[in-house]
């Protein structure tokens, strides 16, 4: 399955920049720009904004992470957990 549109809670893997490679969980959409985080260096708090072209989307969602960040709750130690399941499913593979 593969994923085309962007969506809040939609795991995402950057292909281009210094971050290549690295997992990011979409906490919302500004135009062409996703807002990602990652838990570690990117919190839910501050996320980073990124060119929808230079990610990769993955077919998992994790809606409930997101909704809760967006609430402004901190839930980087869920974000951590769950890209870490990701990364054992989908990327190694």
């Amino acid at each position: 399955m593969k994923v085309n549109i962007p969506e809040p809670g939609g795991i995402a893997e950057s292909i281009s920049g210094r971050d290549a490679g690295r997992l990011y969980i979409i906490l919302g959409i500004e135009g062409e720009r996703l807002l990602l985080a990652d838990g570690k260096y990117r919190s839910c708090l501050v996320p980073k904004k990124k060119n929808a072209k230079h990610v990769r989307l993955l077919p998992v969602f994790y809606r409930e992470i997101a909704s809760k960040a967006a609430e402004g709750k901190d839930e980087d130690s869920e974000i951590r957990t769950a890209l870490k399941r990701t990364a054992q499913e989908f990327v190694k593979k």
